[in-house]
């Protein structure tokens, strides 16, 4: 059904933990946005039990910003706990979750977002153009070149159609859409069931033209921590949910892959080999260490540093 010939209402919302490094250059960032055909109705942080200043930053930009609202909680419950309240909470047209450890590109960021959803009656979900911004120092470069090389990949499948494009740091929904939307308590990763929750309808789709920057983990350390996840791993209460082994979706096929490590190598030769080798090593290691099943998280510090939004970096 197509949205109100009205201005669409937008909600913006953070699921956050720990955030105080790049929060208030996020709501800064937020506060920049231009919106002429779309009307922002608030933007809502949900706290996850945070332990540092982050809350305080909330409430000090409250006092500057009256669209921020903020959903406290002294209990960490992870992030599809965070999730699940902000689909069943939301009654605005379009609904957007941000991940407050990224930075917006454009002050039209809002509105190009929101708009993919507002002109495509089939969208349901809407993924962010991801930007990794390179560190200086060579481990950190290499581990950031293996970031951009599986980027060649994941982009190489025909419209982006791929649950490997679904990153979830910068998602917008469809409002009915999200009010539909439950992570099963069990599941150890969002993605996959939001995907196919979106492909019921044919419904998932990748925007290139709202970019968002993250910094990507710069030290083996974090790396592994990062891996530990259930990416990519065995899903049953996905799997009981749409009656099928649905894991099969987390895999690309060769010619993709083939693609797009070709590209990496023609952007960028030198790191990209340093990268392919150390990847199938790092692939390894992964391999052999036990899966993090819980849906809380490690935190991985070395992609917590505070971000300065350069359209330079990563690839476009």
């Amino acid at each position: 059904m197509a949205i109100s010939t009205q201005k669409p209402t937008v909600t913006i919302a953070l699921p956050v933990y720990n955030e105080a490094e790049n929060i208030a250059t996020l709501f800064d960032s937020l506060a920049k946005q231009k919106f002429t055909k779309i009307a922002l109705d608030k933007i809502i942080i949900y706290t996850d039990g945070s332990t540092d200043n982050t809350e305080a930053i909330v409430k000090e930009k409250m006092k500057i910003y009256p669209s921020i609202e903020l959903i406290s909680d002294i209990t960490r419950r992870g992030k599809f706990y965070r999730l699940n309240q902000i689909y069943k909470n939301n009654e605005s047209e379009v609904l957007i979750t941000l991940d407050a450890d990224i930075g917006i590109i454009g002050d039209d960021f809002i509105e190009k977002f929101a708009m993919e959803v507002v002109c495509d009656d089939g969208a349901m979900i809407v993924s962010a153009h991801e930007l990794p911004i390179i560190p200086k120092d060579l481990i950190g470069r290499v581990i950031a070149v293996t970031y951009i090389m599986w980027d060649h990949v994941r982009w190489s499948v025909p419209k982006c159609d791929h649950v490997q494009n679904l990153y979830n740091r910068a998602t917008a929904y469809r409002g009915s859409f999200a009010k539909k939307l439950h992570i099963p308590d069990e599941a150890t990763e969002e993605r996959l069931y939001l995907y196919l929750m979106a492909k019921e309808t044919d419904g998932f789709r990748y925007s290139r033209n709202a970019r968002i920057l993250y910094l990507p983990v710069s030290t083996i350390g974090d790396y592994l921590k990062l891996a530990d996840r259930a990416f990519g791993r065995p899903q049953p209460a996905v799997n009981k949910i749409f009656g099928y082994d649905a894991t099969y979706h987390y895999n690309i096929p060769r010619k993709y892959k083939a693609i797009g490590i070709m590209r990496s190598f023609i952007s960028d030769p030198f790191y990209t080999t340093i990268s392919f080798f150390m990847g199938i090593w790092l692939s390894k290691t992964v391999l052999s260490r036990k899966t993090e099943d819980s849906p809380i998280w490690e935190i991985s510090l070395s992609s917590k540093k505070k971000i300065v939004v350069k359209e330079t970096a990563g690839n476009k």
